[in-house]
């Protein structure tokens, strides 16, 4: 379960036609209509991830928190209209100065964030200037796994060049490849299986897990919080219609399977157990992340003004091109 703390509410102003407003819930205390108006965020979203679902994401922070003291950053424009969902791993030390953190989520191996394509630069201003102001004593927000090239980074820059904040990018080690063995060309009598209905799905996911079982210690069945997290979350898409499994047999007997998740048009093969389906290592967008510290103090604009002042919109602009060409830490 997640680590208790105090709510932090409240925003930049009071919330009227236009305003913007931001707050720190807890992952388990959105109620149903914050929750549809993250999943129609989601056809909006900037950078689209099955990972950054509230299925995926709330499922994680209920099962596989770990002790962590986590939360949700909303964002909002008025009353009522979502523009960003930025899920965290906020400080732990008692009252002390601290790092928050884009959470890495279980079982996917990458932070997401959820911000409105047309508001970036809105939606990210009005997150750092809400931790700046919150009682947390939060000095910084760390953003890994970011595409140097991709809008966020890109929005991030622009945030942190027209604030004055500080931003410090370093590179993140490729993800390494699928060691598993592809799957031969069958003696026997190969078939495919594609099932996608809720209560086959059910059953499809069992007979993944057998095949995970192989894995040892670092299957999912090893650890049964992990494997509960596992279940509810591939249940919980299939309801929605947005998932499916592939079974693949030979001989009449299931030699491996891939679970896939779906948001909107993108579809991802989350995990896959038994013999490997493809050839190919990770994917070529998994490549080239880097990780991102950005403070959430914004200097004074006379500070903007002075000595260098004129630079620092420029250089947060191509500082992540930079990185993205060298390789290096910037």
């Amino acid at each position: 379960m997640t680590k208790p703390f105090s709510v932090i509410q409240g925003g930049l102003g009071a919330a009227g036609p236009g305003a913007w407003r931001a707050e720190l819930r807890h992952p388990l205390s959105l109620s149903d209509a914050e929750t549809a108006a993250w999943r129609g965020l989601m056809g909006r979203t900037l950078e689209p991830s099955v990972y950054a679902e509230p299925d995926f994401v709330l499922t994680m922070a209920q099962h596989l928190a770990d002790g962590r003291t986590l939360a949700l950053l909303l964002v909002w424009q008025g009353e009522a209209t979502l523009r960003g969902v930025l899920p965290l791993r906020l400080p732990s030390g008692l009252g002390l100065p601290g790092q928050a953190c884009l959470w890495r989520l279980p079982l996917s191996g990458r932070a997401e964030a959820v911000i409105d394509r047309d508001h970036a630069p809105a939606v990210l201003r009005a997150a750092l200037e809400h931790l700046a102001g919150s009682r947390l004593r939060v000095t910084d927000l760390r953003l890994p796994d970011l595409r140097p090239d991709g809008p966020l980074a890109i929005a991030l820059g622009a945030v942190a060049g027209a604030t004055g904040r500080r931003l410090t990018v370093a590179a993140q080690p490729a993800p390494r490849p699928d060691a598993r063995p592809p799957l031969a060309r069958a003696e026997g009598r190969t078939s495919l299986e594609r099932v996608r209905e809720p209560r086959q799905v059910r059953d499809a996911i069992e007979q993944f897990l057998v095949l995970d079982a192989r894995q040892g210690r670092d299957s999912l069945i090893a650890d049964p919080a992990r494997a509960t997290a596992f279940r509810v979350a591939v249940r919980r898409f299939a309801r929605r219609r947005q998932a499916c499994v592939d079974l693949v047999r030979r001989d009449g007997t299931v030699v491996a399977a891939a679970i896939h998740l779906a948001s909107g048009p993108c579809d991802a093969v989350w995990r896959q157990a038994g013999l490997c389906l493809s050839e190919t290592g990770a994917p070529p967008h998994e490549a080239g992340r880097v990780e991102a510290i950005v403070a959430v103090e914004a200097r004074s604009p006379a500070a903007r003004r002075g000595p260098g002042g004129s630079a620092l919109k420029h250089r947060a602009g191509t500082l992540l091109r930079r990185l993205a060409r060298t390789g290096r830490r910037a």
